[in-house]
């Protein structure tokens, strides 16, 4: 061919799909990225689904409490003297925690109260109060321990 002489467009190869359709590489394309957006969204939900599930069963009337790396929510609690009061601990926080490793304690000295949760689970803690008074619940475990003002609750009991 003579220089500046245009020469005709090769057509690509197309698959034709079922009723001779042409199949468009952009749609098998599309189809691969949703299926892979689905996996991906399956995984995470799955890895993440107990950290955001709501603790529920549990003895009926029990007091949910949360510890957290912020404090324990709520921090202010109450029972009355003389009757069995129990307390669900919900700990969210995972094993990957730098600072106690996810752990949690709930401790009240007067009471002889001390039950450490693990990371990711959630445990019941039944006591009886005698006398009724104001007492310190607190969690040595983490974040800064026993004497920061934020791991530390109140427990109100009444006669």
């Amino acid at each position: 061919m003579a220089r500046g002489t245009l020469r005709p467009r090769r057509r690509r190869y197309q698959r034709r799909g079922a009723g001779g359709a042409r199949s468009s590489p952009g749609l098998k394309g599309l189809a691969v990225f949703g299926a892979v957006v689905v996996v991906v969204l399956g995984a995470a939900a799955f890895f993440l689904w107990p950290a955001v599930k709501p603790a529920g069963g549990g003895t009926p009337g029990a007091i949910t409490i949360q510890p957290t790396m912020a404090g324990f929510f709520p921090s202010q609690i109450e029972g009355r003297a003389g009757e069995p009061l129990t307390i669900r601990l919900v700990n969210k926080d995972t094993q990957f925690h730098t600072d106690g490793g996810g752990w949690h304690q709930f401790a009240i000295d007067e009471l002889r109260v001390d039950e450490k949760i693990p990371p990711e689970t959630t445990q019941e803690v039944t006591f009886t109060p005698g006398v009724a008074g104001t007492y310190q619940f607190y969690c040595d475990v983490c974040c800064g321990g026993r004497e920061s003002p934020s791991m530390q609750g109140t427990l109100v009991v009444r006669a």
